[in-house]
């Protein structure tokens, strides 16, 4: 039997043919794999490039210009697929992305290695954002959608877990050899799409306004709010924190009332900010991005300074925290699929779990657990409870989108989860950072905080006294303790929120997986 037959497509295309539903997921799952592991890849090798190309303090925007382009376009590469084609689009992303780090593994300068890093960016959020919309076109199997999501999440961890491996290796030979791994795995990606996915229709093209302005207003005000959010660690009082932020925030007002003025001509329903599956849907990704941005980097900080993992140890100590989260996408995402458990029932249980997870955090930080297993029931419970939250996170964005802004409402998922990874990550570190250096100077006193300081922004390179080291070494579980202690209650009650606003839109709609948007 063939793995291609013939049938009607969905998010807006029409097939001639296509692949098997499971064939179909495997691949849009290491589509979405590409996205997740570049700029891990691009964190590993960082630091040598920042080395070898004399970055200085660029290469704290080396590390995030990628991020800051794909959450200020991926809403408008969705819209483009809407209107030029969904398989175009998703082809014109890979060649950006293999154009962009190939321009970074061969930059002389910094100014080429930010281009490219842009650009890959770019190429990167338009890659998931149009593999997330095609998981419609293949959840037609038995448990449809919630199992097509399950399947497709599993296989994006495993291939972002595959790839970010193998790039840290190449980055462990040469930092440029890192950069073409992604180009590689895309060119294959790129020859597949046209075997695997459907032949765009024109006739289910969006012929609507492209409105500019509205795009022009949302990018930069996203830009500006997560480039202010990224450098939180430099200090609330700076100007590249307020100021960048302060004005992200007053461009994504002006485009809220923009999009309301434009009407039927916005390329975003604004509308949808008052309907609850879409307020709930975002309350979710507060508790799945927040929980993976505050965790994934703080317990790897933690593991460095307090328990001495370095390199293949260290890497091979995250293993738990996603082997866990793979597993559950899957189990869940079946269990879903037969209809044991809702989706009110998985944003509750998931919530429960992932606030369990970071009061595990909490609590084997606060007793300065000095053994690694004493954090394992941390790593597999948020591991477990963040994606049991995404999977139905998924799914409501996908409902959320109405056939005319398919693209740019079901993109708006990367966005929203974006802008929530972000604060996580920065409102940790600002946080365990914080605290770090106050009880350091409360007990060394002098320069102390100002010379862990130093010793943290250079990565060690300048030395710090052997007591400011000893003592801030003996603070920082507290810290990470009173960290995850915080993040948890905020990921828990994030969960519970968007529980509650779902029991509640019950009561109006009895089988809310079948409402529809409106107004």
């Amino acid at each position: 039997m063939s793995i291609f037959h013939r049938g009607k497509g969905a998010a807006g295309a029409a097939t001639a043919h296509h692949v098997a539903p499971m064939v179909g997921l495997v691949f849009l799952g290491v589509l979405a794999a590409i996205q997740t592991s570049d700029p891990n890849i691009n964190s590993t090798a960082l630091l040598r490039a920042a080395n070898a190309l004399d970055m200085g303090s660029t290469a704290a925007l080396a590390a995030a210009v990628s991020t800051l382009a794909l959450a200020a376009t991926v809403i408008t590469t969705g819209m483009l697929a809407d209107k030029l084609g969904r398989r175009k689009v998703l082809g014109a992303a890979l060649i950006f992305t293999i154009v962009g780090d190939l321009i970074v593994l061969s930059s002389a300068n910094t100014g080429m290695f930010l281009l490219g890093r842009i650009l890959a960016g770019i190429g990167c959020g338009a890659i998931f954002g149009a593999a997330f919309a095609y998981v419609k076109l293949f959840a037609k199997g038995k448990g449809g959608l919630p199992a097509a999501l399950g399947i497709f999440m599993a296989v994006s961890g495993v291939g972002a877990l595959l790839f970010s491996f193998l790039g840290g290796v190449l980055a462990g030979v040469d930092w440029r050899v890192a950069y073409i791994l992604v180009p590689i795995v895309s060119l294959l990606a790129l020859l597949a799409a046209f075997f695997v996915l459907p032949k765009d229709d024109k006739a289910d093209r969006d012929k609507g306004p492209w409105d500019v302005v509205g795009q022009a207003l949302l990018g930069l005000g996203i830009i500006g709010l997560l480039f202010g959010i990224a450098h939180a660690s430099s200090g609330f009082s700076s100007p590249l924190t307020w100021g960048t932020a302060a004005v992200g925030v007053i461009l994504l007002i002006a485009f809220y009332f923009w999009e309301r003025r434009a009407g039927d001509k916005a390329f975003f329903p604004i509308s949808l900010f008052k309907w609850p599956i879409f307020i709930a849907a975002v309350l979710i990704g507060l508790t799945y991005n927040l929980a993976y941005g505050a965790s994934l980097l703080s317990f790897t900080n933690l593991f460095q300074y307090k328990l001495k993992l370095t390199d293949t140890r260290l890497a091979l100590s995250q293993l738990p925290f996603l082997i866990a989260g793979i597993l559950a996408a899957l189990v869940v995402g079946k269990i879903r699929g037969s209809g044991k458990m809702s989706r009110r029932g998985a944003v509750l249980w998931g919530s429960i779990i992932t606030g369990l997870g970071f009061a595990a955090f909490a609590t084997a930080g606060f007793g300065e657990a000095e053994s690694y297993l004493m954090y394992l029931p941390g790593l597999i419970l948020v591991g477990i409870g963040a994606i049991v939250v995404a999977l139905p996170y998924g799914n409501m964005f996908l409902q959320s989108a109405d056939p005319k802004h398919y693209g740019a409402v079901s993109s708006s998922r990367t966005t929203v989860g974006q802008f929530w990874y972000a604060l996580g990550l920065a409102g940790s570190t600002v946080l365990i950072d914080g605290i770090t250096r106050r009880d350091v100077q409360d007990q060394l006193g002098g320069k102390s905080a100002e010379q862990l300081n130093e010793w943290a922004v250079s990565g060690g390179k300048v030395p710090a006294p052997a007591d400011v080291l000893d003592v801030s070494g003996s603070i920082y579980p507290h810290a990470f303790g009173t960290a995850m202690a915080v993040v948890g209650a905020i990921c828990f009650l994030g969960g519970i929120g968007a529980y509650l606003i779902m029991r509640v839109n019950m009561r109006a709609h009895p089988d809310p997986e079948k409402e529809v948007p409106h107004g």
